[in-house]
This record gives C-alpha cells, sequence and structure tokens, in this order.
C-alpha cells in the first residue's frame, strides 16, 4: 500500500511539472515542494504505524543528499533549482523500492540506481529533443555543417586514432589474452559510440550558440526568462520592471525542458530495474 500510495504521488507530481515545463518552460515552486511534503506525510504515517523509523529517515537521508547533489548542479550553471528540488523529491518518495519488485534486480542500493537510470534516460532524452529542434530548424542544420566543416580534419583525425586504439587493444587481448574477436563486440562498436558523442557535443554546443542564446529588447523580456551568464534563476515580475526601466538588450538563454525525465526515470527504477546492469552486462 505504501508503495502504491508513494507512486500516485510521484506520476501526478513528476506529471504535472512536465506538463507545464512542455508547455510554459518552467513550472511552479510550489510543486516539488508538494511531492516531498506529500512523500513525508505518507512515509510518517507508515512509520508511525508500523513501528518501523526507518521509512523515514531513510527517505530524509536520501532525499537531503540528493537535494545536495541537485543543487551543486544548480551553482555549476548545469539546471535550474527547480529540477534541483524534483532530484530531491526522487530521493525522498523513493529511497528504496517501497515494496516494488524490478524486472531485473540489482545488488546495489536503489538511490544509485535513480541516479544512474536518471542521467542515462536525461542523456537518451536529450538526443532526441536536440535533434527535434534541429528539425523543426532546418537552418540550424545547414549552419551546424558549415560549422563542422571548418574543424572536420581535425575531428577525423581524433576519431581515427581513437579507433587505432581500440582496434590495438581487440588485438592484444586477441592474441595475448585469447579472447575471440566474435566476443568482443562492445569493444569494436566504442569507435562508433566514440564518433557519435564527438559530434553531438559538437552539435549540441552549436544548439546552445545559436538557438537557446539570443538577444531581445527589454522591453520584450517576460516573466520565466534566465539571463545569460547566470545561475538557471528565472527573472521575476519586480526584476523585469527594473530591467525595463534601464531600457537596451539583454542576452537571454533556454534551455532543455528536463522534467519529463523524473517521471520516466521514476518508472523505469521501480518497474524495470538498473539499466546500466540490463544495456552493459
Amino acid at each position: 500500500m505504501l508503495g502504491l500510495i508513494l507512486l500516485a504521488i510521484g506520476v501526478v507530481g513528476f506529471g504535472l511539472a512536465a506538463y507545464w515545463d512542455l508547455k510554459t518552460t518552467e513550472f511552479p515552486d510550489w510543486l516539488p515542494y508538494s511531492i516531498i511534503l506529500g512523500a513525508l506525510i505518507v512515509r510518517g504515517l507508515f512509520a508511525f504505524t508500523s513501528g518501523d523509523l526507518s521509512i523515514i529517515m531513510n527517505a530524509l537521508v536520501i532525499g537531503i543528499g540528493l537535494l545536495a547533489f541537485g543543487y551543486a548542479l544548480y551553482v555549476l550553471k548545469q539546471w535550474g533549482d527547480g529540477d534541483a528540488w524534483l532530484l530531491g523529491a526522487l530521493g525522498f518518495l523513493f529511497p528504496d523500492t517501497a515494496g516494488f519488485v524490478p524486472m531485473f534486480e540489482t545488488y546495489l542500493p536503489f538511490y544509485y540506481v535513480q541516479i544512474f537510470n536518471f542521467f542515462f534516460v536525461a542523456f537518451i532524452y536529450l538526443i532526441i529533443y536536440s535533434i527535434a529542434i534541429g528539425l523543426k530548424q532546418p537552418k540550424i542544420w545547414k549552419s551546424f555543417k558549415k560549422d563542422l566543416g571548418k574543424d572536420s580534419k581535425p575531428i577525423a583525425g581524433l576519431i581515427i586514432i581513437f579507433a587505432v586504439l581500440v582496434a590495438g587493444i581487440a588485438g592484444y587481448m586477441n592474441q595475448i589474452v585469447g579472447i575471440p574477436i566474435d566476443r568482443m563486440y562492445n569493444i569494436l562498436l566504442l569507435p562508433f559510440v566514440f564518433a557519435f558523442l564527438v559530434l553531438f557535443i559538437r552539435y549540441g554546443k552549436h544548439i546552445e550558440q545559436n538557438l537557446f542564446r539570443r538577444q531581445i529588447s527589454v522591453k520584450d523580456l517576460r516573466v520565466g526568462d534566465v539571463p545569460v551568464d547566470d545561475k538557471w534563476r528565472v527573472l521575476d515580475k519586480t526584476e523585469i520592471t527594473k530591467l525595463k526601466k534601464r531600457r537596451g538588450k539583454i542576452w537571454i538563454k533556454e534551455g532543455v525542458r528536463l522534467a519529463p525525465v523524473f517521471i520516466i526515470s521514476m518508472l523505469i527504477s521501480l518497474f524495470y530495474g538498473n539499466l546500466i546492469l540490463v544495456l552493459f552486462f
């Protein structure tokens, strides 16, 4: 029963965060607070009725830990403070599986599973999100191709060097260690993965510079805009009013709407298990 109630809180809370983030680029501050409060109330009641304080103590320890980790990423300008609170909410809700039995068992603490699954899903989500943005802006692909052409030789050289190193490692493991080549497909795929990562990182930077940053007149500012060269902090009505009095222009930035990742990774962790074990072992 505890797990089902917590799941309902998570689905509704993270679902609303995803909906508002995709629709308006932000969600209200009270939403992650409500998820955390709901999780603590429910866990507190079950801890009291069962006489098992670990039900709420685990949530406090893991939740505060993930919240601190999320805020560290916020200070490093990797995402907004709202995302930090949502990450903390994952820990307050599910520091453990709460009775759910994932399809693939893991011997790691559940919060490790939560963290890895979150960032793995975020990586895949970022790829899909960035490509989708590029498809909606055909000019971006042309400018990216032009930009990539300027450094095509160094990039190709880097990929070739990496491929040669991997081939050398595979040859050594085959000749010296005696591992058959057909059992080293994971290693042989590394050059393709490396090439994809190099190109995607370059594409991501191109998207950030050309789509996620733009200069606008201060008169066009709206609540929720984020100034460049600042922590991921949205402007409120008071700040916008002050800026409009100064007039001029301002650089603002947009980011990946990350809230959908929280509900996806939560469901994967509870019902599927540790993705690293499924994908790489």
